[in-house]
């Protein structure tokens, strides 16, 4: 019996891990405001959302870009989920803001983050995004990005070592 739950507990693990962006789709509202903020992760009742409005581009040299944006992270009410097995429709309140600045290799499909120590990392897309592998946020935040800046997809419908799609399609609001 102890085996038993074990395996299934490492099923759900798993199934968590490879689906939290799905998830985080079904379980938060896609967008707040007036569409400006778009969902780019979520989990334990917080969703972190993109604001569209915030897009400020340091660099325009093609193939190499570099875009900044504003990630607000915002707090649902456990209440309503508990209720309703959802956020959509929660009542919610956004927290103070944060910035991430990509820089982005169109002929490679690359993309480098700073850390708060200045330094840049290439990010690598065949991860699964999972939370257990990476960080769902920073692609979909940096597709947001490079969309609201030039109403363009830099990943579009690319997807990594595994099959899955690098960014969603619910990103292009």
């Amino acid at each position: 019996m102890k085996i038993a739950l074990k395996i299934f507990a490492v099923a759900v693990m798993i199934f968590a891990c490879t689906s939290s962006a799905a998830f985080a789709e079904d379980m938060y509202p896609a967008t707040l405001g007036d569409g400006d903020f778009i969902l780019v992760d979520g989990g334990m009742g917080v969703g972190r959302y993109a604001d569209k409005q915030s897009v400020y581009v340091h660099n325009y040299s093609p193939p190499f870009y570099q875009i900044q944006i504003n990630i607000v992270p915002v707090v649902f009410s456990n209440e309503y989920f508990q209720q309703n097995g959802t956020y959509v429709g929660s009542p919610y309140r956004a927290e103070d803001y944060y910035t991430i600045t990509f820089r982005y290799n169109w002929d490679t499909k690359t993309i480098f983050t700073q850390n708060e120590k200045g330094i840049w990392k290439n990010w690598d897309i065949n991860h699964s995004y999972s939370h257990a592998e990476g960080n769902p946020l920073i692609p979909n935040a940096a597709e947001v990005a490079f969309f609201a800046a030039y109403n363009m997809k830099f990943f579009g419908d690319m997807r990594n070592s595994s099959g899955y799609p690098v960014v969603s399609e619910n990103l292009y609001y």
